[in-house]
C-alpha cells in the first residue's frame, strides 16, 4: 500500500483581509481561478537533482562592520549540502559630507571606515560559490540596494536578500531548497500567485491600528501578502513584474498610497528611502502572496538585531529566537 500523504492546512492572509480585520482558511495554492489544492508534508529528497537552479545571497550592507559580521559569520555556518551558492556584497557609499575645518575628522572617520569594511569582506572567506562585492561610488539609499540588486538571468534564478543586520539559522538553506522544489518546480503544488518566501517571524497585521497576527500552533505554513525584509526568498517571475511595475508607476509620478495601511504613513514621512511601499502596493493590486513559516515559541529561520541605522535611530535587538539544530523540537521537514 502507498503511503498515506499527510497534509497541512495553510492559513491565507490578504491584504484586504487585513484592512477589514478578517481572515479565512483556504488550501494552497488559495486562487479562485484554480484548482483546490492542499500543503502537503511530502518534500522531494534533500539532494534532488531533478531541477537545476541558480540561488544567490544578495547581502545589502552600509557602514556596520560588526553587523555585517555577524551575518557573514552566520551564512557561512550554514548547511549548503555540496550545491553552489554565490554570494554578491552591496556596500552603500556614505553621505557625502560638505568639506570643512569641522568636519574633516567625521570624514576621515567614515573614510577609514569604510576601507575596514572593504578590508573585511574582501578577506572573508567564501568557499561555496563565487563571493561578488559592489562598492557603490555614492550613498543610494535602501531603496536602490534593494531594486537594483537584482534582474533574473531565467526562471531557474532564484535570489535571498538579507541586510546586514540579519542572523540566519544553520538549517535556512536545506529549508528553501526544499520549497523552492516543493512549491515552484512541483506542478502540483505551484501557483504563479506566489512570489516568495519570507524566513522571518510575521508579527503583526500592518493597517491602521498595528493589530498582531494570531494564528493557532497546529499551521506551520501559511500564505501573507505582506513582504519580508528580514530574510526574503524571492521567484523571478513576480519580481521582473514587480520592477517593470514600479518603473511604469515612477515615470507617471503614480504614488504607492494604500488607503488603511500604515506603510502608506512610512512613504509620506520617509518617501524614496523605504522601498516596501511600492512592493506592497503590486502585491495587493495583483494578488501575490508570501510563504511564511508559523514555528511555536517565538522561532524564526532568520532573525534582525534590528541595529541602529536607516530603520531605527537607536539598537533594539531581536524579537525572535534563531531555530537550530538545539532547538529543533517537532518535525522540521514539513
Amino acid at each position: 500500500m502507498a503511503p498515506k500523504k499527510q497534509y497541512l492546512p495553510i492559513l491565507l492572509l490578504s491584504l484586504t483581509g487585513v484592512v477589514l480585520f478578517s481572515h479565512y482558511h483556504f488550501s494552497l495554492p488559495p486562487f479562485p481561478s484554480e484548482s483546490s489544492h492542499t500543503l502537503s508534508r511530502n518534500f522531494p529528497p534533500s539532494h534532488s537533482t531533478a531541477h537545476n537552479f541558480s540561488f544567490t545571497i544578495k547581502l545589502l550592507a552600509f557602514d556596520r562592520l560588526s553587523s555585517l559580521s555577524r551575518c557573514l559569520n552566520s551564512l557561512s555556518s550554514a548547511h549548503y549540502g555540496g550545491d553552489t551558492i554565490n554570494l554578491h556584497i552591496f556596500i552603500d557609499h556614505f553621505k557625502q559630507l560638505n568639506i570643512s575645518g569641522s568636519v574633516s575628522g567625521a570624514l576621515d572617520e567614515k573614510l577609514d571606515n569604510s576601507r575596514r569594511i572593504l578590508n573585511f569582506v574582501d578577506g572573508f572567506n567564501w568557499r561555496f560559490g563565487e563571493k561578488i562585492v559592489h562598492y557603490r561610488t555614492v550613498n543610494v539609499g535602501l531603496q536602490a540596494q534593494w531594486l537594483e540588486a537584482w534582474w533574473p538571468s531565467s526562471d531557474d534564478d532564484f535570489v535571498f536578500v538579507v541586510e546586514d543586520d540579519l542572523e540566519v539559522s544553520p538549517l535556512y538553506y536545506k529549508f528553501l531548497r526544499r520549497l523552492i522544489l516543493n512549491y515552484y518546480y512541483n506542478k502540483s503544488n505551484f501557483s504563479p500567485r506566489i512570489y516568495g518566501a519570507s524566513l522571518q517571524r510575521a508579527r503583526f497585521v500592518p493597517g491602521k491600528h498595528g493589530n498582531k497576527i494570531k494564528l493557532d500552533s497546529e499551521t506551520q505554513l501559511f500564505l501573507y501578502q505582506l513582504v519580508g525584509t528580514w530574510g526574503q526568498l524571492l521567484f523571478p517571475k513576480p519580481w521582473k513584474e514587480f520592477r517593470m511595475w514600479y518603473d511604469n508607476h515612477k515615470a507617471k509620478d503614480i504614488k504607492p498610497y494604500l488607503e488603511g495601511m500604515v506603510t502608506t504613513g512610512w512613504y509620506r514621512k520617509m518617501g524614496e528611502k523605504i522601498w516596501t511601499p511600492w512592493f506592497i502596493k503590486f502585491i495587493h493590486s495583483h494578488g501575490y502572496f508570501n510563504i511564511y513559516t508559523n514555528f511555536l515559541h517565538e522561532r524564526a529561520l532568520s532573525i534582525s538585531h534590528r541595529d541602529a541605522g536607516v530603520n531605527y535611530g537607536r539598537t533594539v535587538g531581536p524579537d525572535s529566537y534563531l531555530l537550530d539544530e538545539a532547538s529543533l523540537d517537532f518535525n522540521f521537514w514539513i
